[in-house]
């Protein structure tokens, strides 16, 4: 194994903070899983460093937002900022306003978790909420590439496959989450149900 895990929790924090790694994160820990963790008894404590990790690069990106690196930022997040931003408000009405969770859904889109840690970092998110928030998107971020490229390392180009398409569908598999949570928040006030009574009647 030499070097190995050393080299890629480097690779998982330097992602984290938005430097360029040339290769996918997932597939990192895809084959990571498959090749450096031989055991289960070493699967979850891989999973924690890693988790780590990722957590460790996140906090330093959030940092360098929250305290003003205006001109930094603007060339890691370019004009993504304001949808980010509109984004994280977006699912925080959609969340109850919880940003703890609004982070974490965030945190696991590809396309935005990027733009997720800036925005949070412009608008001010609290500290506590943003760390809760990003812990556990990072442990799923890397749990679930680490764990099944250990359990099917023998298909692993299927498993690669299959992780690619999840994850093309995964923003709109949490914007109809997103719309089934709005329409249970709304069924469930009194004040909706009043009008859909009285729409039915006129009707």
């Amino acid at each position: 194994m030499g070097y190995g895990l050393p080299i890629v929790t480097l690779v998982m924090f330097a992602s984290a903070t938005g430097v360029p790694t040339g290769v996918p994160v997932k597939l990192i820990m895809l084959f990571t899983g498959a090749y450096l963790v031989s055991s289960w008894q070493m699967l979850a404590p891989v999973i924690l460093v890693m988790a780590v990790a990722e957590l460790g690069g996140t906090l330093v990106l959030y940092t360098v937002a929250r305290t003003g690196g205006v001109k930094v930022l603007a060339r890691i997040a370019s004009d993504r900022q304001a949808r980010v931003q509109a984004s994280f408000a977006q699912w925080q009405r959609r969340l109850g306003g919880r940003d703890v969770a609004a982070n974490a859904v965030l945190r696991l889109i590809p396309f935005v978790r990027m733009g997720t840690t800036v925005g949070a970092g412009l608008v001010g998110l609290k500290l506590r909420d943003f760390v809760f928030g990003s812990a556990i998107a990072a442990l799923i971020w890397a749990g679930v590439p680490l764990l099944l490229g250990y359990v099917f390392r023998a298909n692993l180009s299927d498993v690669e496959a299959a992780y690619h398409a999840a994850m093309a569908a995964l923003p709109m598999t949490l914007a109809f989450l997103g719309l089934a949570i709005c329409a249970l928040v709304l069924f469930r006030s009194p004040a909706t149900r009043l009008r859909m009574r009285t729409a039915l009647r006129i009707s």
